[in-house]
């Protein structure tokens, strides 16, 4: 018995882990996509929204330059590189 109590606890906090995933960007629109970033970055030091405003600027550029012949498009492409992503993968696709 104590074995299967074990297991469910252990089931449980995993299950409580997972549904704690790190806040990610919602690029759905500007106004969701400001909120976003401002909640993701609330409890940063002044250097880490430093470091992930300029890897937002960098990814945002690059897809921006991929669809230089399309305005339209090249917006599009930007929020679909950022939606969804988290502070850490913003900065590892900057880096790419």
């Amino acid at each position: 018995m104590k074995k299967f109590t074990y297991l469910l606890v252990a089931f449980a906090m995993t299950l409580f882990l997972t549904a704690c995933g790190a806040p990610t960007i919602d690029a759905s629109s500007e106004q969701a996509m400001k909120e976003s970033v401002e909640e993701m970055t609330k409890d940063m030091t002044e250097a880490e929204k430093t470091e992930f405003g300029m890897a937002i600027m960098a990814v945002t550029m690059k897809v921006a330059m991929q669809n230089m012949g399309n305005p339209e498009k090249a917006e599009e492409a930007v929020q679909d590189a950022l939606d969804g992503k988290t502070v850490e993968e913003v900065i590892e696709m900057s880096k790419e």
